[in-house]
């Protein structure tokens, strides 16, 4: 299988296995049959229990099959049951789990990419007798696939348009062996911007040291690479020394993802 190789501002290139197109389409299936057989099981509990009409039919029938995807891929992160079947998932271009408005682009993307829309568009047209537009609208459908052969990651629109590749879940190398951090707090605020003036070596040292601390509990190392930096940067802080060290890490992150 083709390796995917994702650049990071971490210091290492993540490596991932792509997901092919035979993993994809069984994928899709076993959701398909999920959702078919949803649909089956409820349409006939709704009959015979006479719960059946048309509030019920859009709640209970349309808006679960309909959310899906979105729902599933927002609780496995990234993941569906089929995807979870075949062993692949959906990460960002950073490599981490796909954000909401990720999930949420990929989604909207799908409702216009799916094969069984474009099949009820081209049944719709050929009943009409209009097979110019059943021609069209088979042209349209073929327009994924295709973008998903010639794409650098085999993306689909939604993935492109959301900044995301669909991987074996086996990665070679994962976001964790970076120095990457994500930063819930919507309103953090960096307290040592001179961490930017450090290298990727140096970085990836303060993350090695912090390994060692929460594997061993030894903080020496710690305070002394702490001393070193705090002369380098000329930064003057009461910090304890590991949470000097994370607090560094954490404005570093902040600061790079958003320029």
């Amino acid at each position: 299988m083709p390796i995917i190789k994702i650049p990071t501002v971490f210091n290492i290139d993540l490596e991932f296995e792509a997901a092919d197109l035979g993993r994809r389409g069984v994928a899709y299936l076993v959701d398909l049959l999920i959702r078919g057989a949803y649909l089956l099981l409820m349409s006939l509990f709704l009959k015979n229990t006479g719960l059946g009409g048309y509030f019920a039919d859009v709640f209970l029938l349309v808006l679960p099959v309909s959310f899906y995807y979105l729902i599933s891929e927002l609780i496995m992160k990234g993941q569906s049951l089929g995807k979870r079947v075949m062993d692949i998932k959906v990460v960002s271009l950073m490599g981490n789990v796909p954000s909401l408005s990720q999930i949420l682009l990929r989604w909207i993307f799908r409702m216009v990419e799916s094969p069984l829309v474009t099949l009820a568009l081209i049944t719709s047209m050929l009943e009409e007798d209009s097979p110019l537009a059943a021609l069209l609208f088979l042209a349209i459908g073929i327009l994924p696939l295709v973008v998903v052969l010639r794409s650098p990651y085999n993306q689909r629109l939604g993935d492109l348009a959301a900044g995301t590749i669909l991987v074996r879940t086996k990665e070679r190398h994962t976001i964790q062996d970076t120095i990457f951090r994500e930063i819930h707090q919507p309103d953090y605020i960096p307290q040592f911007s001179q961490i930017l003036r450090l290298s990727d070596k140096d970085l990836s040292k303060i993350k090695t040291v912090l390994d060692s601390v929460a594997r061993t509990g030894d903080t020496s190392m710690a305070e002394r690479i702490s001393l070193r930096i705090r002369e380098v940067l000329h930064i003057e802080t009461d910090m304890e020394a590991v949470h000097f060290l994370e607090t560094l890490l954490n404005d570093y992150n902040y600061l790079v993802t958003r320029k």
